[in-house]
Formats: C-alpha cells, sequence, structure tokens
C-alpha cells in the first residue's frame, strides 16, 4: 500500500458503514436533487461489495403503467405512504449517496420489481 492509505480503502473510498444487500430501501441523496428519495438496491449482492456504485430503482408515490406497487407494509419498507419502483428510472448511485437504510423486501415482492425493469429493457 502507498503511504497514507488505510487498509479498509477499496477503490479509493472508506468501508460502508454497513452492508448494501439486493433489496434493501435506502433514502438516497441524488446529485442536482433537492431532497432526500428513497430507492430499492436490485444490483446483485457481489457487485454491492465490490464496486464503488450500486444499480437502483427509485420509489415514488406516484402511480405509472411502468411502476410496480409496493406491496410489503411500512413496519417493513420504512416507507411513510403508499409507494411505487420507477423500473422506468433504474440506474447506478455511488455509494456515497446512500445515507440510511430504512427498510428491506422480500425475494417475493423483487421478482415483481425484476419483472418490470425487464420490461423498461426489452429483456
Amino acid at each position: 500500500m502507498g503511504a497514507g492509505r488505510r487498509g479498509s480503502d477499496v477503490v479509493g473510498m472508506s468501508a460502508p458503514r454497513e452492508r448494501i444487500r439486493r433489496g434493501d430501501i435506502w433514502v438516497i441523496e441524488p446529485a442536482g436533487f433537492p431532497k432526500p428519495r428513497p430507492a430499492l438496491v436490485i444490483s446483485i449482492n457481489p457487485v454491492n461489495d465490490f464496486c464503488p456504485d450500486v444499480l437502483l430503482v427509485p420509489l415514488t408515490k406516484k402511480a405509472g403503467p411502468l411502476r410496480i406497487p409496493m406491496a410489503q407494509p411500512p413496519e417493513m419498507t420504512g416507507l411513510e405512504v403508499d409507494s411505487f419502483a420507477k423500473c422506468e428510472s433504474l440506474g447506478p448511485v455511488h455509494k456515497s449517496q446512500l445515507k440510511k437504510r430504512i427498510g428491506h423486501i422480500p425475494r417475493g415482492e423483487l421478482l415483481d420489481i425484476e419483472e418490470g425493469v425487464r420490461k423498461v429493457l426489452g429483456l
């Protein structure tokens, strides 16, 4: 290791506060957006563990043709209102923009969101 580098540094960033897992719901602070937003992690755990970015689907309270309703109760999701996964807005976000994990959804609900992402991507 070079001078001034700590062993916990990976790809120029310090070790995360907690593990980021597929299915987690995080409050994020997207660059250029005026307020924090909830988002669902859909990247696989090895990507989440070793890459500086994760793939997220933003969550919104507005329904739409490519948006999947979040079926789990607020106690599980941490969301304050009925929400929808914005599958059409899938994208990478640097881990530094993830501010607080507020919930997690089970594999069954993640399957519905994965299907929405497949439709958006034409897969």
